[in-house]
């Protein structure tokens, strides 16, 4: 089969949707299936078995801008562009992964080209979270297109049930949806040690996101430092993202320097399947995975943490409670209350047999997760796509 693999944002910019576009396309190569990725921007990726195409980006800039500003319809043009994409390289299929402005105008030329386009929609393309200003549906023209061509869409691969919900609440029909999750490489995980003190000791924390405030729940790290304080809790919490040295700038941050570690974004450029296996290492060190986003569409990085041996502390929100269950893997929060993190914290720094009991859990937790049988379950649904 002939794949042609389209993310809205690619590498170098960090991020979920990206990771798993790169990973089921060098998985499906694996597999033995011919795939293409087709970027927007340049990309500094080295570690691709699949080919990369940049479009033209002079060429959907003029056609991007001339409609958004102009109301001047340059599709014409565009649809020669892609006649010629189309034509050389007989793809069987356009799967789409991450929508933004320039993907659905790319997604309409398909569809009025007669293609067979899939979509994999990860969660600020659908998702919607005004308190936090989340969502690109908040954008008045974005859902004006994107409501436009939902219906054009061959078929949805719905990573999480909080996403379906969403593609039902739009009108697609269950028929038009078929539940495939993001994946990892589990082999990665399993070939490395474990590498911490004994958690009564002193409890090691970490979290794994890019700097994002309040979608990240960021602005709720002061106060659970605080807290874990006064509960005389000795803790050393790991943050690594992007721009993650910017949570020093939060209020009051700087009375817990010494309790925090801040590492920049760990690049992948040498290895076939993210996360880098410094990462991974990095996992392992710790104990507990602290989540605190307040919206995500699946939590790639708590199944990241489960695959390590960490079990999680979460928020009842999406993202998080769809991979965690409670008393099992890990403990959710049923409200946004940092003194009930803290008080979770506290349970595992109390009673090792709390801690070993969820531990022993989370990795069979993630088995249906393996990036081998997503990528079979991603075939089967372009089968049924294309015959």
């Amino acid at each position: 089969m002939k794949i042609a693999l389209i993310p809205g944002v690619f590498f170098p910019q960090p991020g979920g949707a990206q990771v798993q576009t790169h990973n089921l396309a060098n998985k499906l190569i694996e597999m033995g299936h011919t795939v293409d990725i087709i970027l927007l921007n340049k990309t500094n990726i080295r570690n691709n078995l699949y080919n990369v195409f940049t479009i033209n980006k002079f060429i959907l800039s003029l056609f991007f801008y001339l409609n958004k500003i102009l109301r001047i319809n340059f599709s014409f043009f565009l649809k020669l562009y892609f006649k010629k994409i189309i034509k050389k390289n007989n793809y069987d299929i356009f799967h789409f992964h991450l929508l933004n402005f320039k993907t659905l105008y790319v997604l309409k030329i398909l569809k009025d080209l007669n293609q067979k386009v899939v979509v994999t929609v990860h969660g600020i393309d659908i998702q919607i979270d005004a308190n936090i200003n989340y969502g690109y549906r908040l954008n008045k023209l974005y859902e004006k297109n994107f409501l436009n061509v939902v219906s054009k869409i061959d078929k949805f691969f719905s990573i999480s049930q909080n996403i379906k919900n969403d593609l039902l609440e739009l009108g697609v029909t269950e028929n038009k949806i078929t539940m495939v999750p993001n994946g990892i490489e589990k082999v990665k995980f399993l070939q490395f040690e474990e590498s911490k003190q004994n958690i009564n000791n002193k409890i090691f924390l970490i979290t794994v996101a890019r700097f994002a405030k309040e979608k990240k729940g960021f602005d709720l790290i002061p106060l659970i430092a605080k807290m874990l304080n006064e509960k005389k809790i000795n803790f050393q919490w790991t943050i690594v993202g992007y721009n993650s040295k910017q949570i020093r700038m939060i209020d009051n941050m700087k009375n817990f320097e010494k309790s925090f570690k801040y590492l920049n974004n760990i690049e992948n450029l040498d290895e076939k399947f993210f996360p880098h296996n410094d990462l991974i290492k990095i996992y392992k060190n710790n104990h507990i995975y602290i989540n605190l986003a307040r919206i995500e569409s699946f939590g790639m990085t708590i199944m990241e943490a489960l695959a390590s041996g960490l079990p999680v502390v979460t928020f009842d929100t999406k993202g998080g409670n769809e991979l965690i269950k409670n008393d099992y893997n890990g403990i959710i929060i049923k409200k946004l209350s940092p003194e009930q993190i803290v008080n979770a914290i506290d349970h595992y720094n109390k009673s090792t047999i709390l801690y070993e009991k969820h531990r022993k859990n989370t990795i069979p937790s993630i088995e249906k997760f393996d990036l081998s049988l997503v990528a079979h379950k991603t075939i089967e649904g372009y089968k049924e796509v294309i015959n």
